[in-house]
């Protein structure tokens, strides 16, 4: 038969988890590498492989060749935020450029070797974009203008990337503008990265959706009777439909801008929506393909994602304005669209639209430490979620963590989902910490975390171990800690904390913008200073506001929005040593400070306001900590209040 013995590597570990993951296994990391390594074990392997898994025993013998084994069959790659771009710019003057850059096209290699596809996904964000900014000016070229720099540094960028996928072996970049594509978040009034918008999507579109020469656009087929892109509006060069054999791949530029001098929503000039002209074509297209008997599925992918909430590392977390609300994701919907790609949160979230069988997939892919495999027959369509573990991703060292399938065969269209891939109940209890399960960090590692060494720092502590998040955001948002010391408690174990402790999710969010959360804890103190309880303030920049902080002030409940404006409870002193336990609650969106809900032991207790009413606004960049400032010191310093001191038990929160 020809099998390499050292191939066997893979595809037996690839078994393996894929044998757990079908059996609602979450757990991904039982063993680095399986080898067989004597010769008169290869045969009976392969013998049992044929028998109980012959898909399997295909994929030993023909490579590449997706899992199903159909002659119609063939398969994808869906790689979100690769972030690895701005290498380019600089290029020779990066310190390490080519070394990364062979890096790159090694890990391309063993993925084109390993997994195949015949083209790559891409829903936005290759680099880091801030071009027109006078600090990257002053460093990249400063006799340049804004414009200048702006095209010049997208041409190297979007250049050395194309270069670098081409010598990995993938010829086919199906990419969408992203928010650092045009520029970062957020877009000031009349500032250069908002008057230059043009500029941004000229580059991107120039590089990826156009010729060599410039002089033809690649994906001009017309959908029916429908232009492959909204020719006449400022999208016509970003946003296109593209069929590739019996799928429809249609890529939407979804960041709206009226002029630079208007802020039309919470990020400045640019807001993420689709409207208009813009619009139309797009219902345009997704009806023509419904008429088409050669597309059997249709995916659509931009950058942001439109159902909340999302888990979130490391991101603005910007989203569609409106959510499933949206005209946008109303046409989806209406034409039966069976999978929105997004990207933007550097997380991995699938979500089931509560009124069809779409679904969102939001996934991680930066720097190539997560990716995808789509595997396409008429009828089916099964993802496959691969988790890089190793030092470096040419390392070959992916472990499977998440599968997905959608089999169209029966009038009923069947969905199945498991790891990082199970759909998420959006209106669940996310976070849940219970105190009973504790790790080395190293044992069970968070997705993100490792990127930078200053992430495991917690308010000038190096934390290294975590605590099991058992509420439906799972292991991405387990607590980083450091001493918390685990004791017994009145029901199973507890954290006891002192000054010196930290606890906090480096997975950010899930509170944003207006929508209602509420959170509950219990606790037992007899400290009589200002305690934090639950910290919800922003890690990036130092305003004290846009948060829903509890405090325990002299034994006082008291839940913050503000250095000022805040609740406190009229109840009786909870510092007396005593188990209590008190929950937080928006009850609606867009809800104001007077209408929380307080209830201490169980009760609605009467609350009041300092320094008047206002709407509550949560800050997207925030990581859930308990007991201190957490990553949020910045925030909070100028704030009287301290760290916690005794018992925490039970903390949760959740989405209304």
């Amino acid at each position: 038969m020809g099998i390499n013995k050292e191939k066997i590597v893979v595809p037996l570990t690839l078994a393996v988890q894929l044998i757990l993951l079908a059996t609602g296994n979450t757990l991904t990391v039982i063993c680095r590498k399986i080898t067989v390594k004597s010769s008169s074990l290869v045969k009976p392997i392969i013998v049992i492989l044929s028998l109980v898994l012959p898909s399997l025993f295909s994929v030993l013998a023909h490579g590449t060749e997706t899992i199903d084994n159909k002659s119609d069959s063939w398969r994808f790659i869906s790689l979100a935020d690769w972030h690895w771009g701005e290498k380019y710019v600089m290029g020779n003057r990066k310190q390490g450029f080519e070394a990364d850059v062979e890096d790159n096209i090694a890990t391309l290699k063993w993925m084109k070797q390993g997994f195949g596809g015949e083209l790559i996904l891409l829903p936005g964000d290759s680099n880091t974009g801030h071009w027109g900014m006078p600090k990257f000016i002053k460093k990249f070229n400063a006799n340049l203008s804004p414009k200048q720099a702006i095209l010049q540094a997208g041409k190297r960028s979007y250049a050395g990337m194309i270069d670098t996928f081409q010598r990995g072996g993938y010829d086919k970049l199906i990419m969408a503008v992203g928010d650092h594509e045009v520029g970062d978040n957020p877009w000031p009034v009349a500032s250069d990265v908002s008057k230059y918008q043009a500029e941004f999507r000229e580059s991107f579109a120039n590089a990826f959706n156009y010729s060599t020469d410039g002089s033809t656009f690649k994906y001009s087929d017309k959908i029916g009777s429908a232009d492959s892109r909204p020719l006449g509006t400022i999208y016509e060069n970003t946003s296109y439909a593209y069929q590739h054999k019996n799928v429809l791949f249609v890529t939407m530029d979804v960041f709206h801008q009226q002029d630079y001098k208007t802020a039309i929503g919470e990020e400045g000039t640019v807001t993420g929506t689709v409207v208009g002209p813009h619009l139309t074509w797009f219902e345009t297209v997704l009806s023509e393909a419904r008429k088409d008997a050669t597309i059997k599925h249709i995916f659509v992918q931009s950058h942001l994602p439109v159902i909340y909430p999302v888990r979130k590392v490391s991101s603005s977390g910007m989203l569609i304005d409106n959510g499933v609300d949206n005209p946008f994701w109303e046409l989806m919907r209406k034409y039966q669209v069976d999978i929105y790609f997004a990207g933007e949160v550097h997380a991995n979230t699938v979500t089931k639209d509560p009124e069809s069988n779409l679904l969102q997939v939001v996934t991680r892919g930066n720097f190539f430490t997560n990716f995808q495999t789509i595997d396409i027959t008429d009828n089916k369509i099964e993802m496959t979620l691969y988790r890089h573990f190793g030092e470096q991703t040419s390392d070959g060292d992916y472990h499977a963590s998440g599968t997905l399938s959608i089999d169209k065969s029966t009038q009923k269209t069947r969905i199945k989902a498991s790891g990082g891939l199970a759909l998420l109940e959006p209106k669940s209890k996310l976070l849940h910490f219970t105190f009973e399960e504790d790790f080395a960090e190293v044992d069970r590692p968070i997705n993100g975390l490792r990127e930078k060494e200053s992430s495991s720092v917690i308010d000038g502590k190096h934390c290294d171990r975590t605590l099991a998040n058992s509420g439906t955001f799972g292991a991405q948002y387990d607590a980083l800690h450091c001493n918390v010391e685990i004791v017994p408690g009145k029901h199973g174990n507890v954290g006891q904390f002192t000054e010196d402790s930290r606890m906090a999710v480096f997975a950010m969010g899930p509170l944003q913008g207006k929508h209602a959360i509420a959170y509950e804890l219990s606790f037992k103190t007899d400290a009589k200073a200002n305690q934090i309880l639950v910290n919800t303030a922003t890690i990036w920049g130092n305003t004290p506001k846009d948060f829903l902080n509890l405090y325990l002030d002299n034994g006082i409940a008291t839940v913050a929005i503000s250095d000022k404006k805040m609740l406190k409870a009229e109840s009786n002193k909870l510092n007396d040593g005593k188990w209590h336990r008190i929950k937080v609650s928006m009850p609606h969106d867009n809800a104001k400070l007077s209408e929380l809900v307080v209830e201490v032991d169980g009760k609605v207790v009467d609350s009041k306001q300092t320094r008047g009413d206002a709407i509550i606004k949560l800050n997207q960049s925030m990581r859930f900590t308990i007991g201190g400032k957490g990553y949020s010191k910045n925030a909070l310093k100028t704030l009287p209040v301290k760290n916690f001191i005794g018992l925490i038990d039970d903390v949760s929160l959740w989405t209304l």
